[in-house]
């Protein structure tokens, strides 16, 4: 099962996405805590990604079964972190 884990920094508040709620037409996700939307733009491109890869992971799967190669699956996670906090060491 694919999901997305959603962090709103506006509240934050946490929520998941399914698959059976990815689609271009649908309006953009509101955060369930705050009510804030999604920008329709990013909303877009976030379905674009998620079936990307989703797609992968379902290749290295059937790739695995069909032909014996080895079985990876992909999990992307990104944590924002304030400019004025990130140190860069010489």
């Amino acid at each position: 099962m694919d999901y997305l884990k959603i962090h709103c920094f506006h509240c934050g508040g946490k929520f998941e996405l399914y698959s059976r709620n990815m689609n271009h037409d649908d309006k953009p996700p509101r955060c369930p805590h705050c009510l804030k939307m999604m920008d329709k733009t990013q909303w877009k491109r976030l379905v674009d990604a998620y079936y990307t890869f989703a797609e992968v992971n379902k290749n290295f799967r059937k790739y695995h079964d069909d032909r014996g190669e080895a079985l990876f699956q992909v999990e992307l996670r990104s944590y924002y972190v304030k400019p004025e906090k990130i140190v860069i060491e010489d």
